[in-house]
């Protein structure tokens, strides 16, 4: 790596900054990414309820079998009002004598044939049939539409999770690059590291060297000052001095020796790293060699491909040029076939133009036979439902009438009260006859004392005379009277 460095500085420091650079890009992506998805879609989710195909498709199966029915007239709904919870506190009843009351007239209508309560009851049953036939469209309709916000509910939730797993499939990709990027420098910085302590290392072994060795040389040099003083001083003792003399130059000499072998270590040493620097470059350039030679290869490769794609090339144009005139020369023949296969077409045309034509007309008046049949069959029951209401209309008033029969029997009129009053009441009933609960809406004259007259009586008339039939019962009926006081 050092010597990498030593060769080619500029290359090294322009690649850290290069990786630098990218770990920065990175680095802000990744702040952004959580902060977009914060701020992402506040769409709305919207909760549906799953229907099964199979019964949805069977409830349009239904819903469209009716509507291809003929239309069935239908009545008027009847409102049945809530029976009230409080029963009316008795009163004490007003000792008087009962007054004949005066029952409204009723207009003689024309006479009708007997009708059967039982046809009223199919009259209703019918109304409720229709009623009951548009519920079920309703509620269809609403189900399709359920299905429909469910749908697309899911569809909006599968698109975000897709979009999901790719942002966290990206995150990971530039996650693994990163590291890996981090990993290389990691292991470049380690390199680095290690032959600068190598290096250092080296320098502070020569230094320690340098330093024995000169310690080394001044002890010498003072061993040999000093025995040039002994000399000097003790020239009587030469005997002594020589022998020092010699054991002097024998240390030395061993001295010497130890230090020519240090400095031959370390030289061994150096040289040996020398070689191991040597043999990784030569590594080092075998690598280059052969990834040149594999680029090369592969150069090669794709020059090769290059010719035979081109050949291929080649060789699909004049197929193709081929096919191009087989197939002008089959378009040809069609087109003959063809103006023939038209001739032949626009003569069966012509004969089922006319063989439809035909069958319109007839069509056409069966239609008109049905429709008036239809518009016949409509007449006929709505003619049957008027003569259905008047006959209940007509039951109605001979039900009211026995009920103010009923009233004006049990009736104690206040004294003072004026001719030409007139009295509404509404009594809530339980089928068939009860009476549960009587309200005096109003009186044309004799304020509260009437009032409180009239609802006693009513409560003094129960229980009602019996409805001759069931639809003429009204759970909330209003009846009026004219009391008749003499």
């Amino acid at each position: 790596m050092f010597e990498l460095f030593r060769r080619s500085p500029v290359g090294i420091i322009v690649s850290l900054v290069g990786h630098v650079a990218i770990a920065a890009l990175l680095f802000v992506v990744l702040e952004k990414k959580p902060s977009e998805e914060e701020s992402g879609d506040d769409s709305e989710i919207i909760l549906a309820e799953l229907v099964s195909s199979p019964e949805l498709e069977w409830e349009m199966q239904e819903l469209l079998r009716e509507i291809e029915e003929p239309a069935v007239v239908e009545e008027p709904e009847v409102v049945e009002p809530v029976e009230p919870l409080v029963e009316p506190l008795p009163e004490e009843p007003i000792p008087e004598e009962p007054l004949p009351v005066e029952p409204l007239p009723v207009e003689p209508g024309p006479e009708e044939p007997e009708v059967d309560p039982e046809e009223i009851a199919e009259l209703e049953r019918q109304a409720e049939l229709e009623q009951q036939r548009l519920e079920d469209f309703k509620r269809q309709e609403e189900l399709a539409e359920q299905q429909r916000i469910l749908e697309e509910a899911e569809q909006k939730k599968l698109e975000q999770e897709q979009q999901r797993l790719e942002e966290e499939a990206e995150q990971q990709r530039l996650a693994e690059i990163e590291k890996k990027r981090l990993e290389a420098e990691v292991e470049q910085q380690r390199l680095a590291e290690e032959l600068e302590q190598k290096k250092l290392a080296e320098i502070e072994e020569q230094k320690k060297l340098e330093e024995e060795a000169e310690i080394e040389k001044q002890e010498q040099e003072a061993e040999k000052k000093r025995l040039e003083l002994e000399a000097e001083q003790k020239q009587q003792e030469e005997a002594e001095a020589k022998r020092v003399l010699e054991e002097a130059a024998a240390e030395k000499k061993r001295l010497e020796e130890e230090a020519a072998r240090k400095l031959e270590e370390l030289e061994q040493k150096r040289l040996a790293e020398e070689a191991e620097q040597k043999r990784l470059a030569e590594e080092a350039e075998q690598k280059r060699l052969a990834e040149e030679a594999e680029q090369r290869r592969l150069a090669e490769e794709a020059e090769q491909k290059k010719l035979a794609e081109e050949a291929e090339q080649k060789r699909l144009e004049e197929e193709a040029e081929q096919q191009r005139l087989a197939e002008e020369a089959e378009i040809k023949r069609q087109e003959d076939a063809r103006r023939e296969a038209a001739r032949q077409e626009a003569v069966r045309a012509e004969e089922a133009r006319k063989e439809a034509a035909r069958q319109e007309q007839q069509r056409q008046a069966a239609l008109a036979e049905k429709r008036r049949q239809q518009a016949a069959a409509s007449e006929e029951q709505k003619a049957k439902r008027a003569r259905l209401l008047r006959k209940k209309q007509q039951l109605e008033q001979q039900y009211k009438q026995s009920i103010r029969k009923a009233v004006s029997k049990k009736l104690r009129l206040p004294p003072g009260l004026r001719p030409g009053v007139t009295c509404t009441v509404r009594a809530r009933l339980v089928y068939p006859n009860e009476v549960v609960d009587v309200q005096v809406e109003q009186c044309s004259g004799g304020g509260a004392p009437l009032e409180r007259a009239v609802e006693k009586a009513v409560w003094a008339a129960q229980p009602f005379p019996v409805p001759p039939h069931k639809a003429v019962f009204q759970r909330s009926l209003v009846f009026d009277f004219k009391p008749i006081i003499q």
